[in-house]
């Protein structure tokens, strides 16, 4: 997609949507009658980035399934998606121009960390109905679990510490986040 390689190359405030139109050869008028500004062509361009690495347009966490087996499984999702070069340039991105772009903070937030909670919180709400952990709060859970994942890992991303993450650091790292989380909530 053109307006991900001129985001991501060009920062957030630098990129028109003249110079996205002539990236994708196209009229100006073509890219408005599909996107409405600038920011929700950000956002279509992060949340094909999630769909296209960690496939949560179409994650369902099955509730009959195991935490430890469905936790282990969206970690293995999550962490990739989360230290992916294309991932970690956007998260640089906002950061950098959320200051002069507050809609743009706030059109990462919506999808990014907070449609992750939205996938995991309904899961959280039935472990607890059903007594196998105890979330009585599966929204903050679900913010939990997704911050255990996420660092140190992608914090060295972000930072420049570490390139890349290895298959084996991400498997390492989602074990010691499930088994603490599940720890932590165990049924009382």
């Amino acid at each position: 997609m053109a307006a991900a390689e001129l985001f991501l190359h060009q920062g957030y405030g630098a990129v028109s949507m003249d110079a996205i139109a002539a990236k994708a050869e196209v009229s100006k008028r073509t890219v408005y009658s599909h996107f409405p500004g600038k920011d929700a062509l950000f956002a279509a361009v992060m949340m094909g980035h999630c769909d296209s690495v960690a496939g949560i347009g179409h994650l369902h966490l099955d509730p009959d399934l195991e935490p430890e087996e469905v936790l282990s499984d969206l970690g293995r999702r999550f962490l990739p998606l989360v230290t992916s070069p294309e991932a970690v340039s956007l998260f640089r991105i906002v950061v950098a121009e959320a200051g002069r772009f507050p809609e743009l903070g706030q059109t990462f937030f919506d999808c990014g960390p907070l449609r992750w909670v939205a996938t995991v919180a309904p899961y959280f709400e039935e472990q607890h109905r059903c007594g196998r952990l105890h979330l009585p709060d599966p929204e903050g859970a679900a913010v939990q679990f997704m911050t255990m994942l996420k660092d140190p890992l992608h914090m060295r991303a972000i930072l420049g510490v570490q390139q890349q993450v290895t298959e084996a650091e991400i498997e390492a790292h989602v074990k010691r986040s499930v088994e603490s989380f599940l720890k932590l909530h165990q049924p009382v």
